[in-house]
């Protein structure tokens, strides 16, 4: 997650710095709240800004029906958007950074955050940060048509400093890309600089503390975490109800691996745990807890912080996903795999890019 890179730059870095969450998931205000309390805790100053979830809450679905919803949502939509980037302003204001680290700069809030910083570092303050898939395969599912009538709309809205790209951490503010793989860095990023993320940033006794305070804020037991020697890592519910097979098997599967954890392995403590997609809003909208006997996760929990509680050698499964491309990076101890039953076109992209350090399950 962006902000927990965010937060290892700034530990490793020199001077002031704060951190602008965008409030695009529900539980964005309590990640926030978690970093607040964090005693190691980087930043002078924490705003979740409004975003894409306070699009909802102030009734702003995103399939509202009929001409009056359609208005209002973009109506609500402007006046979050004019109410974030004022804050923005602000915060520019008070602290004129010369660096702004970012993960996704195609979005408005970030590169309004950009060209405000760009006058002070002569035009490329940006520090982008591995945003995980997008980083490596781009946005594969938006139509051409789709982006050029975007790119029109937000350049008559926002003015000549917007940037429309194809790829994440390609803007022309863009100094420096920090990639975690970067022998697997693609074209896209040779206007920038390409530097390797070092893991150090990502460990110590600062991550691990603030990996028990967020188990802690979730009520997650640390004791029975411990314990599992399997961590699944669902998909979103989406891809489930769109693929019945996708779920079968992994109702096969769970209960195969169920029933392989009985016995002496059960009486070791060993078992499986599960966590969904971090913005599933079901609790198990697979029905998998009626397969076994299995630990649920919180989805929200982001795996970064979920990483430095599990066993060593821990086995940890899923479709193609950041989660395991992040889970591979910072715990190389652990044994990753990719279910290997990816259908759709972005996944099986997903699929190949990890084929050399996620193999599927036999």
């Amino acid at each position: 997650m962006i902000a927990l890179a965010c937060a290892a730059a700034a530990r490793a870095s020199s001077g002031r710095a704060r951190l602008l969450l965008l409030g695009d998931f529900e539980h964005a205000g309590r990640l926030a709240a978690l970093l607040r309390a964090w005693r190691d805790n980087p930043f002078e100053a924490i705003e979740c800004l409004p975003g894409r979830f306070d699009e909802h809450a102030r009734g702003a679905p995103d399939r509202a029906r009929g001409a009056a919803q359609f208005f209002r949502r973009i109506a609500i939509k402007r006046a979050l958007r004019r109410e974030t980037l004022a804050r923005i302003a602000m915060h520019d204001a008070e602290l004129a950074p010369v660096r702004v680290w970012v993960g996704n700069d195609r979005k408005v809030e970030t590169q309004y955050a950009l060209h405000l910083a760009a006058p002070r570092a002569l035009g490329r303050p940006g520090e982008y940060l591995d945003d995980g898939l997008y980083t490596y395969l781009g946005d594969l599912r938006q139509r051409p048509l789709t982006r050029t009538l975007d790119a029109w709309v937000k350049r008559v809205t926002y003015g000549g400093w917007w940037q429309q790209r194809a790829h994440v951490g390609t803007t022309t503010w863009i100094a420096h890309a920090w990639l975690a793989m970067v022998q697997a860095a693609p074209p896209a990023y040779a206007q920038a600089q390409v530097r390797t993320l070092p893991r150090a940033w990502f460990e110590g006794r600062a991550w691990l503390r603030l990996a028990v305070a967020a188990a802690r804020a979730f009520k997650v037991d640390r004791r029975q975490l411990a314990s599992c020697t399997q961590l699944w890592v669902l998909p979103h519910s989406n891809l489930l109800r769109a693929s019945p097979v996708l779920l079968e098997t992994l109702r096969a599967r769970l209960r195969e691996a169920v029933s392989d954890n009985c016995g002496e392995a059960a009486a070791r403590g060993a078992r499986i745990a599960l966590k969904y997609h971090p913005r599933e809003v079901d609790a198990d909208p697979g029905g998998l807890t009626t397969h076994g006997a299995v630990l649920m996760l919180p989805a929200p929990l982001p795996m970064e912080l979920l990483l430095p509680l599990l066993p060593r050698g821990a086995l940890l499964e899923g479709e193609a996903s950041t989660a395991l491309l992040a889970a591979h990076w910072l715990r190389p101890d652990l044994e990753v795999r990719s279910f290997g039953t990816a259908a759709h076109p972005y996944a099986q992209a997903a699929e190949r890019l990890l084929a050399g350090m996620c193999q599927p399950v036999g």
